[in-house]
């Protein structure tokens, strides 16, 4: 009887270990937002020629790109709009834009949870290509993902809010 009770004592050590493991692992999974403004601005404090983008919507973090000399010669603005995936999953891209502040140079994927052939097309070099020389201001102009008309949206939204905050930070 005494073995049969030790038993039931183990058990019930092992379930409550293993419940509170995951209530802790889910609060690390999902910070709340205070911490990840946090974490947006130290992050932005530590890149080279770094902008403030604590008040623009859809920012992510921006800074001037320069030469040797210290002359701006481009723009990065990281920027994030909702796609199809889950809310907290962001389709994230980094556009480089010309000194001029309007001329797209390239544009990077940094990370999205899009569907595989749909909306996570996006990542081929054929639909990239695009963009490169393309204005920020006409980003309407962007061709649609078949079957991927949410994501289309939020790359159009991201383009165009790093196109109007680079532009108004330029003064363009």
């Amino acid at each position: 009887m005494k073995d049969s009770r030790l038993k039931g004592i183990i058990a019930l050590a092992v379930v409550t270990v293993l419940a509170f493991g995951v209530i802790y692992g889910s609060k690390i999974l999902t910070k709340d937002g205070a911490d990840n403004n946090a974490d947006k601005e130290q992050v932005a404090e530590e890149l080279p020629g770094a902008i403030d983008v604590a008040d623009a919507e859809g920012i992510a973090s921006a800074r001037e790109l320069t030469d040797d000399s210290g002359n701006v010669t481009g723009y990065s603005v990281v920027a994030e709009a909702k796609g199809f995936a889950p809310p907290n999953k962001p389709v994230t891209w980094e556009i480089i834009f010309e000194s001029d502040a309007k001329t797209i140079k390239e544009v990077k994927v940094v990370s999205h949870a899009e569907t595989p052939g749909y909306g996570a097309n996006m990542e081929d070099e054929s639909y990239l290509e695009q963009f490169k020389g393309m204005s920020g201001a006409d980003s309407s102009e962007i061709d649609g993902i078949s079957g991927a008309t949410v994501t289309t949206d939020a790359i159009r939204k991201l383009v165009n809010n790093a196109y109007e905050f680079i532009s108004a930070y330029a003064g363009e």
